[in-house]
């Protein structure tokens, strides 16, 4: 997928790039675009062509938007809509940040867990039994899922 996006890069025209395209390149230009439908010009079409065109070393330039040009593409737009689709894929962003009044919130609801189970036990020490039923109470009421930290310990 890196390599789809990289190579949408290779779409756009660069400036200064007066690259010369050899008669092969031109005939796998051709070949290539040749399959498409410049009116009916899907993202993934537009992804097969900057992934073919990449594969074949050929490089952006304005040899290659001329070439494209000659037969009715526009370098620029297949480059746009291969690199829109591409942006589609990136993972969700990371969670919200846990304020520490959430973190406060939390800490004292634990502290009143845990002498209420001291309280109703008549006891001073926890047993395992005890921090398993107190840590499930804190999960539920907090929504944390299981395996997960009930803090987010990450800055």
């Amino acid at each position: 997928m890196i390599n789809s996006i990289n190579s949408s890069a290779a779409m756009m025209p660069q400036p200064g790039g007066e690259n010369v395209l050899s008669q092969e390149q031109q005939a796998l230009i051709l070949e290539t675009l040749s399959q498409f439908d410049t009116e009916n010009l899907s993202q993934d079409d537009a992804i097969k062509i900057v992934e073919a065109f990449a594969q074949a070393g050929i490089q952006p330039g304005t040899a290659l938007e001329e070439a494209m040009a000659e037969h009715g593409f526009d370098a620029k737009q297949i480059g746009e809509l291969a690199q829109a689709s591409q942006e589609g894929n990136r993972p969700p962003p990371p969670p919200p940040q846990q304020s520490s009044e959430d973190v406060s919130s939390m800490g004292e609801y634990l502290t009143n867990l845990v002498e209420q189970t001291l309280a109703e036990n008549n006891s001073t020490e926890l047993t395992d039994e005890d921090k398993q039923s107190i840590l499930s109470k804190l999960f539920e009421k907090y929504d944390v899922a299981e395996g997960s930290s009930a803090i987010n310990t990450s800055v």
